[in-house]
């Protein structure tokens, strides 16, 4: 008998933790945050207490009440009953996204964690240049509560795959299939089960630089007739058709050609196609692209470890060291994996943007925005926004703080973006090209739109925290 157990992703956008039991076999596909349910009793200055992390988390419904797969160095402080053995056999992660990955920092350090190579890279990525909490700890383990300090560090039991894989886990075997989303090292995965296959999409999309990775995962998945198809449906409710990267890069091209002053710019930091996309824009037009010590970090990485993504090197961009702390550029000023960079060549600094903002396409983050009042970008200046738009109400008051910073500079705003997710007319052509027995909708805020838009498969609407039962 093969259960299904959503704990996330249900009536949301993102938060995916699905467990999947097959006899005495139990794997979770992926162990996200769920940034919904943790927006619901925290904000940016209202943060989960450290004395109580996982307990308060817990009571309050943002991850799983299951005992036996907690971290023991939180379960001993908070008076828990500990993990002697775990009572999951393996973990899967889909992508590095947080709402896919991030909530494994809480888990016990010996449950496998099984993902794509370039996902464990930006999981790496995305801890060391984190601040070091045990929320944090998504990629080594980092012991709580022995010593204050320096906490004692080893690497989480990742085991990476590859598609064409196939991973046996007692009496579940899973086939990861890549599949093109907006982060590399993105995978959906075929569970095959003592019932039948179990198709999971993970994040999806048919419209990116590499919509043949999810044919692939499509016409996988179609040969094996699967009992259920786990879906995302971020964009269920889009029917008008998706913008590609190629779009993308005419539109920014189109006003960086026009642009007399500053170009600065956005897009999720581990997009490396977009990377690219403005990249090969900064070149067309003698700008040089200035990037962030955070994204600088990552691009490095990836250049040393995974040269199959062909990445452009550090050396041809920029990199921006804005002033911190005293504001003198010292080391001390700086977090340890920032302080190389003080030293690096291609390091500049506000004043040197000031002078010559049309030489520059200037990489600016949310949290980067005060460096305005340093580099005072010059009229005739534009931002090109390239994330999608805000979807919640803290999305709305920071998108609202963004364009106060743009109008105090008198700079005009610009989109251009692609999703990293189907819209509703590739979700119904994935969802009736596999033809599942059922499909469950995850990763949505609409699921009701499946039913409206797909009518040749079941659509059954899981409910959170609710046991299903496949035969």
């Amino acid at each position: 008998m093969v259960k299904i157990n959503f704990f996330g992703g249900v009536n949301e956008i993102g938060g995916n933790k699905i467990l999947v039991e097959d006899k005495d076999t139990k794997i979770f596909l992926d162990f996200g945050i769920s940034f919904s349910q943790v927006s619901k009793y925290y904000a940016e200055f209202l943060q989960p207490r450290t004395c109580s992390g996982l307990t308060d988390l817990i009571e309050l419904g943002i991850i799983p009440n299951i005992q036996g797969i907690y971290r023991n160095d939180l379960l001993k402080h908070e008076g828990m009953p500990l993990t002697e053995k775990p009572a999951i056999d393996a973990v899967f992660i889909s992508h590095a996204h947080a709402d896919h990955s991030w909530n494994i920092a809480l888990l016990h350090p010996e449950i496998p964690i099984y993902c794509g190579f370039t996902c464990k890279l930006m999981l790496k990525a995305a801890q060391e240049t984190s601040r070091g909490t045990y929320y944090e700890d998504f990629y080594t383990f980092r012991e709580c509560f022995v010593t204050r300090g320096k906490r004692p560090e080893k690497e989480r039991n990742f085991k990476t795959f590859r598609t064409g894989d196939k991973i046996k886990i007692k009496d579940i075997e899973v086939e990861p299939i890549h599949v093109d989303h907006s982060i590399p090292g993105a995978y959906g995965f075929l569970v095959h089960t003592s019932s039948g296959t179990i198709a999971y999409s993970g994040d999806i999309r048919l419209h990116g630089p590499k919509k043949e990775m999810t044919e692939d995962f499509i016409e996988a998945a179609k040969k094996e007739k699967p009992i259920a198809l786990i879906l995302e449906g971020t964009n269920i409710d889009n029917r008008i058709g998706s913008m590609t990267e190629e779009q993308v890069f005419k539109i920014a091209n189109k006003i960086v050609e026009k642009t007399k002053g500053l170009v600065l710019f956005d897009f999720p930091i581990r997009d490396v196609d977009r990377l690219r996309t403005f990249f090969e824009i900064g070149k067309r037009n003698g700008r040089r692209f200035v990037t962030n010590m955070k994204q600088a970090y990552l691009i490095e990485l990836l250049n040393k470890e995974d040269k199959n993504l062909e990445l452009p090197p550090l050396e041809e961009f920029d990199i921006f060291l804005p002033r911190s702390s005293w504001g003198v550029y010292e080391e001390r000023d700086y977090y340890k994996w920032q302080r190389k960079f003080l030293k690096y060549s291609n390091a500049i600094k506000a004043e040197d943007i000031r002078k010559q903002q049309s030489k520059y396409m200037l990489y600016m983050e949310f949290f980067d925005l005060t460096e305005l009042l340093d580099i005072k970008p010059c009229n005739g200046s534009v931002f090109i926004h390239s994330l999608t738009e805000p979807f919640n109400e803290e999305m709305e008051i920071d998108f609202k703080r963004m364009l106060n910073w743009l109008k105090k500079f008198n700079i005009p705003l610009k989109h251009a973006h692609a999703s990293g997710h189907a819209d509703g007319k590739q979700l119904k052509k994935i969802a009736e090209e596999i033809k599942p027995k059922v499909l469950f909708p995850v990763h949505t805020e609409k699921p009701e739109m499946f039913g409206k838009i797909i009518k040749k498969v079941k659509i059954v609407m899981p409910e959170a925290r609710k046991e299903i039962i496949l035969s």
